[in-house]
């Protein structure tokens, strides 16, 4: 019989409350996202797969990615060439943390830089 069991890996304290009674949770604390994709490729290497096919915010700083993981999967070529391109817009940052406590960041600083606003 194969067993199989969610576990969500993430910086974000929001999601690792929200989740924490229902899954099993690898909240990283102060981890930059690079960290966390990383943590999950390991995952998808050792009997993972991700829950979705796409990572599609791959610039938010909290990051939040499921995985169904079983000793007897084989890892998939699709989910590793996925968390490799999520590895690769994040390698390199640093600390792009929203400075204010559950506050959904909507500007993206990195690219748009600090001073940047939305054409109204």
């Amino acid at each position: 019989m194969m067993i199989i069991e969610r576990i969500i890996v993430t910086n974000n304290p929001i999601s690792a409350e929200t989740y924490g009674g229902s899954d099993r949770i690898m909240y990283m604390k102060n981890a930059t996202p690079y960290e966390v994709y990383m943590r999950v490729r390991d995952l998808l290497e050792n009997g993972g797969r991700l829950s979705k096919p796409v990572i599609r915010d791959k610039t938010s700083y909290y990051t939040t990615v499921s995985v169904f993981y079983s000793e007897t999967f084989e890892p998939s070529t699709g989910n590793l060439r996925e968390i490799d391109a999520a590895c690769q817009a994040t390698r390199g940052v640093q600390d792009y943390r929203p400075k204010m406590k559950r506050i959904r960041q909507v500007i993206d600083l990195r690219r748009n830089g600090p001073d940047h606003r939305p054409a109204a």
